[in-house]
């Protein structure tokens, strides 16, 4: 589903497998899939053990995209703008926001490039990208005035998707960063 595959021995959890298979009934539902290949899927994505298998078990069925542009604008004013979840990235994407948050999650994301472009236009607002382990993230280019500009990815993975962010921060923050790990102690878990 994306360029980034994860380690074979990372265990898949119900969650996984409802995504997997909400992947594949949606293909059935669009006229990929045949009944016999429906149940064939489902059996496949219940009974898998790791994400690899998941990955292996619907790599075929990309989500149809909305529109095939290879460019994306998000605009959020003293408001909220968030992209999460199985969702299509494109080649270059803006981000404008003025009084308020983006929220760029790549995660999940189903990427088809190996360079992405993110411009970030922020003015007293946050810019907030979280990537998969094994990227890379070149965020020297944003221009800050009395703003800060972070990475907090650890170091890439030879071959891994290289996210460059460039821009302006006025008042404001733009970070990337990995998902937050999970605690025991804290049930309201949020990436």
């Amino acid at each position: 589903m994306s360029l980034e595959q994860p380690p074979p021995n990372h265990r898949a959890s119900d969650n996984d497998r409802e995504r997997a298979a909400a992947v594949v009934q949606e293909a059935h539902s669009d006229g990929r899939l045949d009944f016999q290949e429906l149940d064939e899927r489902l059996t496949q994505i219940y009974s898998a053990k790791t994400q690899l298998e998941l990955r292996n078990a619907t790599a075929d069925l990309v989500p149809v995209a909305h529109g095939s542009s290879q460019e994306l604008t998000l605009r959020a004013r003293h408001s909220a703008q968030k992209r999460e979840g199985a969702w299509v990235v494109p080649e270059r994407l803006t981000a404008i926001a003025e009084h308020s948050s983006v929220k760029l999650d790549f995660t999940e994301a189903i990427v088809h490039w190996s360079d992405i472009h993110v411009d970030a236009q922020a003015i007293h607002s946050s810019v907030v990208m979280v990537i998969p382990e094994g990227w890379s993230v070149d965020i020297d280019q944003v221009e800050a005035n009395h703003s800060s500009a972070k990475n907090k990815a650890v170091a890439p993975r030879p071959g891994g998707v290289r996210l460059h962010v460039t821009g302006k921060a006025h008042h404001a923050s733009v970070i990337v960063r990995h998902p937050r790990k999970r605690h025991w102690w804290w049930p309201w878990y949020r990436k």
